[in-house]
Formats: C-alpha cells, sequence, structure tokens
C-alpha cells in the first residue's frame, strides 16, 4: 500500500552499522528530547498537505525508488538552520568516554566504514536538543548482489563498501537536504546529489522514516523521540564507533589527538611538522585492524618520526631476526609486508644510526 508521503540505514565492511538496539544511556548528563514538540509536529504534519501512515510501517513497505519520493511529510527548515545546524552537528565536541574524559569528541564522521545508524540517531538526538526540529532519517537499501561503495580518504583502502545507508533528512524550500558529513563534510547535500556519492541509479531503494534509523522500521504508531547516544557499552552504540574512529586514525597515520580534536580534514589548520631523519623514531603499539588489541595480519606499526624510504623495522625472536619488509610508510604507522608466526617478538624502528626503544609484539593465532 502506497502512501502519498513517504519518510524518513571493523565491522563488516559490507555494513554501514550494527544491529544495535534502543539507545540509552543516563550519564551523558543531555537533557531528554522534547516528545511533546514531535507530537505537536506530528498534529502539524496531519493538518497540512502531507498524509502520514495511519499506523506502523517498515522501511520496506515504505521504500521505493528516488524519483517516487515524496517528502511532504519531512520536517521543513529554513536555509539558515540548515546552514547552522549542519556545521553544529559536524563540530561539535560533545561527547566524552569514560576512558579518556578529559578529551571531547565528536560524532564519529570519520569512521565511514561502520556506524551510520549511531551517527544519524546521534545526530538527531543533539539536533533535537538544540531545539531544531527533528529530522527525519533517508535510508538507503540496495537490492540484492548490490553494494554501496563510497569512496573517501578516511579510509586505508580508499572506499568502503556498504549494503545499507541512513543519514538525517530535512526540507529546505521544498528540496530534501541530507546531514552527512561523513559522505560530504563540507556542507549538506541533496538527496539528489547524495546518493550518486556511493550508489548507482535503479540499484537501491529509498526510504523516508521519521522514528527509526535501524532495524526494519520505519513509522512507529506515535512519534518517538530520538534516544541518547549509548556510550556506556564499550562493545557496543556509539562507544564501539568512537573506539574504532580512533583506531583508523593511528592506521592512516593521523595523530587521534589532532585530527579528532581541533583540527578535522575539514579545518585548515597550522601544517605538521616533518619528520626527522636525524632523530629516532617512536613505537607505541601494534594494530591488525581500528577495533581490536590483538596483532596477527596486515600490522601496523604505530608510532612517530618515521621517515618515508628511510626508517627502517627491525623484528626479532621466535627463530626471526630480521629487517621487515615494508608495504608503505607515514609519519606515525608503517604498514609490514612480512607476516609473522604466532609469538612474541621484539620489534625496534630506526633511522640510520638513530634506533628506537624496543616495544614487544604479540602475534596472535588467527
Amino acid at each position: 500500500m502506497k502512501f502519498s508521503c513517504v519518510a524518513a540505514v571493523a565491522l563488516a565492511s559490507a555494513a554501514c552499522g550494527s544491529g544495535d538496539g534502543a539507545h540509552a544511556d543516563p550519564d551523558l548528563g543531555v537533557e531528554s528530547s522534547d516528545t511533546g514538540a514531535l507530537l505537536a509536529h506530528a498534529d502539524a504534519e496531519a493538518s497540512g498537505s502531507c498524509q502520514l501512515p495511519d499506523g506502523p510501517r517498515t522501511v520496506h513497505q515504505m521504500k521505493g525508488p528516488l524519483e517516487d519520493l515524496q517528502g511532504d511529510c519531512v520536517p521543513t527548515w529554513t536555509q539558515e538552520e540548515l546552514n547552522a545546524g549542519f556545521t553544529r552537528i559536524r563540530d561539535e565536541r560533545m561527547i566524552t568516554l569514560p576512558e579518556n574524559p578529559g578529551f571531547e569528541r565528536r560524532i564519529p564522521w570519520l569512521a565511514a566504514d561502520n556506524g551510520c545508524e549511531e551517527r544519524a540517531q546521534a545526530a538527531s538526538y543533539y539536533l533535537t536538543n538544540w531545539d531544531y526540529t527533528t529530522p527525519y532519517y533517508a535510508r538507503v537499501l540496495v537490492k540484492p548482489n548490490k553494494r554501496l561503495i563510497l569512496k573517501t580518504d578516511n579510509e586505508p583502502g580508499g572506499s568502503v563498501r556498504w549494503t545499507h545507508h541512513v543519514a538525517p533528512v530535512v526540507r529546505v524550500d521544498g528540496r530534501l537536504m541530507i546531514l552527512d558529513p561523513a559522505v560530504e563534510p563540507e556542507k549538506p547535500l541533496p538527496i539528489e546529489e547524495w546518493l550518486p556519492r556511493f550508489s548507482v541509479a535503479g540499484e537501491v531503494d529509498v526510504a523516508l522514516c521519521r522514528d527509526h534509523a535501524i532495524g526494519d522500521g520505519c513509522f512507529a504508531a506515535a512519534p518517538v523521540a530520538p534516544s541518547p547516544p549509548q556510550i556506556g557499552d564499550k562493545a557496543a552504540g556509539l562507544h564501539l564507533r568512537l573506539t574504532a574512529e580512533w583506531g583508523v586514525q593511528e592506521i592512516l597515520g593521523r595523530d587521534p589527538h589532532r585530527v579528532l580534536g581541533d583540527c578535522p580534514p575539514w579545518v585548515e589548520c597550522e601544517a605538521e611538522p616533518t619528520p626527522d631523519e636525524n632523530r629516532p623514531p617512536t613505537i607505541r603499539h601494534f594494530r591488525t585492524d581500528r577495533l581490536e588489541s590483538e596483532v596477527f595480519f596486515p600490522i601496523y606499526v604505530i608510532g612517530d618520526n618515521f621517515v618515508e624510504g628511510v626508517t627502517t623495522v627491525r623484528v626479532t625472536g621466535n627463530g626471526v631476526d630480521e629487517i621487515a619488509l615494508i608495504d608503505s610508510s607515514t609519519m606515525r604507522s608503517i604498514l609490514l609486508a612480512s607476516w609473522y608466526d604466532p609469538g612474541e617478538y621484539q620489534v625496534t624502528a630506526a633511522n640510520g644510526a638513530h634506533v628506537s626503544q624496543p616495544v614487544v609484539m604479540k602475534i596472535s593465532e588467527f
């Protein structure tokens, strides 16, 4: 059944986010969303030109091709609200993790490979609490055997692959506008410009959902206030995505304190100092991916003052004593091309005669 208004989806590489449930965290210290305002907005919608569903609807009931979307029910913002709201939701640092209380974080826009649901819900929650009319969600679902592909500098491989994606959407001068700094950090995008960034026409369906950014839901029986981000559980919700964002910055060779602090990629900052081959490098730890503490393959050496073409890495132990093959190198990250059996190794990095302190590297079973 079609309605005249449809309204507003490591970490597996073929998904945009997890299937985590309701996001609630009593320790956020942010006032809860105003359900009364949502209901008032719904009443205004119902009395206007849009026709809301008369009961709950799933995303699969509401989805369809872009050209069939009717956004009359999507909340209307002014151009000024759109510009200000996008900038604030992109830049505001308002999240503190228990393990790093002195460093406030933004919504993890720099971890595009996964977590779009958590980002979209967090953005909607904060915008509502900043007195913006609550956006809808633009949810994109691929057809069987298809994938969404986003090219991005914020992923080591240069792109991410999704089966679905979601971001907040509002209506400005009759046009559906998407707030999605993970896809485009410079500005909001019209939906017809947003979709081609990661999808092929005819291979996706889109739904505009009022109440649900995740799972099969789209419309609830009554408006649902956005839930606060879940940061209390390290293995789930926004906490998991923030952890992954930190890890991927290290793998990319960025300084997380800098890029997740005052100098994200969309801000012009003073250039960082260049590495100095006349000083020793520093090794801090090792990574295989953005989340796991265990190391197997590939092996990223995380540290500082690595000089491309100059810095060497020596690995000893477990029957090995060699200068490791290097696949790629930045000032803060070296990707080794070598494969090592499970066990403990001692690793040093050197700029000629300038050698780092040794660090133990434990290779785990796969």
